[in-house]
């Protein structure tokens, strides 16, 4: 289904050319795939591993992994608010921050030393967005 929604030929011929399209359906499947949040998983984890210690220089850390580029001042400030309002929400115990943060209701097991829970399931949604950027998808 995912490889549909991105417009993938099928696997028992040969395709010259790909159509392009961009649908909210793809959005939909890199919001909630399977694959796109263990991506986003992966990427929260690598980024708490750096030796960035305050958010800014994680977020740019992020978001160089992603795009390849250094975010403008406009996209890190919106970025630093969407992990500000992802921490709050976590708070307030509107998110289960170990299933974000593993898919598993328990308490992750390896986390980086000096990373919390919280701390892992916010940069996972920051990861989520940044995966989705269209920049991130499509290419130009």
């Amino acid at each position: 289904p995912v490889l549909q929604a991105f417009d993938a030929p099928n696997g028992d011929f040969s395709c010259v050319r790909r159509t392009r399209s961009n649908t909210p359906m793809q959005a939909l499947a890199s919001l909630n795939e399977v694959l796109f949040m263990e991506a986003a998983q992966a990427l929260a984890r690598r980024v708490l591993e750096t030796p960035a210690t305050i958010d800014a220089e994680r977020v740019e850390v992020a978001f160089r992994h992603v795009l390849s580029r250094r975010p403008t001042e406009v996209e890190r400030r919106e970025l630093l608010g969407l992990l500000e309002r992802q921490r709050r929400r976590i708070a307030e115990g509107w998110i289960n921050p170990q299933e974000l943060a593993t898919g598993k209701p328990g308490v992750p097991k390896d986390l980086p030393a000096g990373v919390t829970p919280t701390q892992l399931a916010a940069y996972t949604a920051l990861g989520r967005v940044l995966l989705n950027l269209d920049e991130t998808i499509v290419k130009e």
